[in-house]
């Protein structure tokens, strides 16, 4: 009995780092389809974005409007908005299972119809894995005051 017992115990923590590999993976994959997510709406690739997105996708936007699927990849084809800088930094992720949250600072500059902007802000995407597939669900967008 106590042979058997050591190895469960030693084929248990085998198998433990595997399972933590596994997770690092997907977690570096949702990283850079963040950082892809940036250089599409730069580059008004909304063929490409649509498919990080579920069908059942919403947006929250910095001025609190709300876009479906289809209006975000409306928004991204839209050339009137040129943005030349979309950065994101501080990334970090909370895993539940096969659903991931991330949180993190965003920086964009650009154009909307000839006039410049310039956004500093913080963000929340939600991530989900389906059929081998991580898929973004929902995202959050909320500006910083000037002041801070």
């Amino acid at each position: 009995m106590p042979r058997l017992f050591i190895l469960l115990l030693l084929f248990s923590s085998l198998a433990l780092p595997q399972t933590f590999a596994q997770s690092d993976g997907d977690e570096s994959k949702i990283i850079a389809f963040e950082n892809l997510w940036n250089q599409m709406q730069v580059a008004h690739d909304a063929d490409a974005m649509s498919k990080m997105l579920d069908p059942e996708f919403v947006l929250t936007d910095y001025d609190g409007s709300i876009m479906n699927k289809a209006q975000l990849l409306a928004s991204i084809r839209d050339t009137s908005n040129q943005l030349t800088t979309e950065v994101s930094e501080g990334m970090k992720l909370f895993r539940h299972g096969d659903t991931v949250v991330v949180i993190g600072a965003t920086h964009e500059k650009g154009t909307l119809k000839g006039k410049p902007y310039q956004h500093n802000g913080r963000f929340t995407d939600t991530w989900i894995k389906r059929d081998a597939q991580w898929l973004c669900v929902a995202s959050h967008l909320a500006l910083i005051p000037k002041s801070l």
